[in-house]
């Protein structure tokens, strides 16, 4: 029969509790009829055992609790690799949008700009900025690596693979959008036009036009999405230019 305690129970009564019963079952001995039934009860583990078991597996999670709330702890190295949003926006980032606005003229940036591509993705910059010329291209890199942001280079946005827009969940930072589309400058090389230099935002569609007006002749290649007028540099980069280009 089992009284009642009175005050709550302590830590270590369960334990002491479940102690004495194995005691008591591990002695016991033969039955008065001479059966195995004590036998049978004796035959299990001993007291010593079943308590080293116990407490290794008491310790083992102990360590495992130890660890974990230790790798819960953790911290990236200032620098180094960051989770997503953790990272607060920094002053300079902050002032980004605004210092680039005045290299390249307020009415190319756009601040916190949400964006889709032509055929998949989505996501938001930070800001999202045109520059008109080379010159203006460099310094805008040269800022934002200074302010340690990421930088998606976007010509047409066509989107074919989803690398136009940010990626928002799956980057450490903010992001600058560089939109190339206004260095659009189409450089036939020699009389015959054989050959042509085309900056970062010239579109297939455009140079295939130039080509036909000037030279009589087709341009590097005629894609199915031509319609989307995408840069001539996405063409070459995704191995798309057809049989006249020469690449290296």
């Amino acid at each position: 029969m089992h009284s009642r305690l009175s005050a709550p129970l302590r830590r270590g009564a369960p334990l002491r509790r479940a102690q004495r019963r194995l005691a008591a079952t591990s002695a016991v001995g033969p039955g008065r009829d001479g059966s195995s039934e004590g036998k049978a009860a004796n035959s299990g583990y001993g007291l010593g055992s079943l308590l080293t078991v116990g407490t290794a597996g008491v310790l083992g999670g102990l360590a495992i609790g130890d660890t974990d709330g230790r790798y819960r702890r953790l911290q990236f190295p200032q620098g180094q690799l960051r989770a997503c949003c953790d990272s607060p926006v920094s002053d300079a980032q902050r002032a980004l949008p605004t210092e680039l606005a005045a290299v390249v003229g307020a009415a190319h940036v756009k601040k916190n700009h949400t964006q889709k591509g032509s055929r998949i993705g989505q996501g938001t910059s930070l800001a999202h900025v045109s520059p008109g010329t080379l010159a203006e291209a460099v310094k805008v890199l040269e800022m934002c690596t200074k302010a340690d942001v990421a930088i998606v280079p976007q010509g047409a946005n066509t989107s074919l693979t989803g690398g136009s827009v940010p990626r928002n969940e799956q980057c450490d930072r903010p992001t600058i959008i560089v939109n190339l589309r206004r260095l659009s400058k189409i450089l036939p090389i020699g009389d015959d036009g054989k050959q042509v230099l085309c900056f970062s935002g010239a579109g297939i569609f455009d140079l295939k036009d130039k080509m036909e007006k000037e030279y009589e002749r087709d341009s590097h290649s005629v894609l199915g999405s031509i319609f989307l007028n995408p840069t001539v540099g996405a063409g070459v980069a995704y191995g798309s230019g057809g049989t006249q280009i020469r690449k290296g």
